[in-house]
This record gives structure tokens, C-alpha cells and sequence, in this order.
């Protein structure tokens, strides 16, 4: 018992440190004062589980000595409390690895098939074109996903983001850090044309 008391006052120090941690790595990631690359993989990929692991036991640890204090530590209270934590814990890791949205926002490709007229209303980038919209220069800052062209000038910093440019086709670098649904927020400009 006396362990218990001395791991969750770590744990509470390390949810403590990582959620300034976070905090700090995502405002660094957006505005750019810090290595954007070290901050996403700090951000996304090592923080969140961190602060899942200290903040299930700190707060499974609470929960329990108040449940005890309220004399409800029996056997519908410990199974209630474990069912709580292990939908919790497996819900979170559904929803950041497995779970993706369906868009209510058209895809790039539908757009087209609508109609007639839908069709003569979407504008169409070659490569060549779309690298005019480079953030740079007043210019908007638009990328290429999927045959999508998504207007993303809130996202680019002077045509850049991370190790990546505004104006080019970033299929492959997107995935690999976002999910589809990610898109869902930014408006789509056009398609892009081979």
C-alpha cells in the first residue's frame, strides 16, 4: 500500500510535467518557435500515451481511495471502477488508432460526379499551376491530397509546414501523419489534374 502512495505521486508529477509538455510542444508545432518536426513526434506520438498512462493511474487511484472512503469499495464499486477504466482506456486508443470520421464535406472526387453543373463550377490545377499557390508572396497556400486541391493558408508558415511546401502534391506525407477526416476542416479549392 505504502508503494501505491509513492507511484501515484510520481504519476501525478508526470502527468503534471508531460501536460505542460504538451501544451508547449503544440503551441511550439503551430507557431513555429520550435522544431516543428521534433515537436509533432513529441506532440503526437509520445505525449498522448504518456499522459493516458499517469492520468489513468492518478486519477484510478483517487477514485479508488474515495470509494473506499465513501464505503462503497465492494464488489459492484471494483467492477463498476475497472469497467470504467478499461472502456476508457480502450475507447482512447479506438478513437487515435483505428477510428476515422466520415466527412460530412464533400470528397474531391465526388465533387465532379454531381452534376453537370457542379463540374463547371470546380476549378482544375495541373502541377504547374498549383505551385503558383505557395504561401509565399500574399499568395494562399494550397496542397494536393488525394486529387483534392485543399486551400491550407492557415496551416502553412511562410509556404512551409514541418519539412513540407505549400504549392505540391503531399499525398503520401499526409497520411503518414494525419488521418482522411483531418481534411474535413479546409475548404476545397479544385482538382488536380495529370
Amino acid at each position: 500500500m505504502k508503494y501505491l502512495v509513492k507511484i501515484d505521486r510520481i504519476m501525478a508529477w508526470v502527468l503534471f510535467a508531460s501536460m505542460l509538455l504538451y501544451f508547449i510542444s503544440g503551441y511550439g508545432m503551430t507557431k513555429g518557435i520550435i522544431d516543428q518536426n521534433f515537436a509533432a513526434k513529441l506532440h503526437l506520438s509520445y505525449l498522448t500515451y504518456i499522459i493516458l498512462v499517469a492520468f489513468v493511474f492518478h486519477s484510478a487511484y483517487a477514485i479508488r481511495l474515495a470509494l473506499i472512503r465513501w464505503k462503497m469499495w465492494n464488489g459492484i464499486g471494483k467492477l463498476l471502477w475497472a469497467m470504467f477504466y478499461i472502456f476508457f482506456v480502450v475507447g482512447f486508443v479506438y478513437v487515435d488508432k483505428v477510428f476515422e470520421k466520415s466527412s460530412p464535406v464533400q470528397s474531391p472526387t465526388s465533387i465532379g460526379n454531381n452534376s453537370a453543373a457542379t463540374t463547371s463550377l470546380v476549378k482544375t490545377f495541373t502541377i504547374v499551376e498549383l505551385s503558383k499557390y505557395n504561401g509565399q508572396n500574399g499568395n494562399p497556400a494550397y496542397v494536393a491530397v488525394d486529387g483534392g486541391v485543399y486551400d491550407l493558408t492557415g496551416v502553412f508558415r511562410n509556404g512551409s509546414h514541418f519539412s513540407h511546401f505549400a504549392g505540391t502534391e503531399l499525398t503520401n506525407a499526409f497520411y503518414s501523419q494525419h488521418a482522411k477526416s483531418y481534411l474535413s476542416k479546409y475548404p476545397v479549392v479544385g482538382m488536380l489534374t495529370r
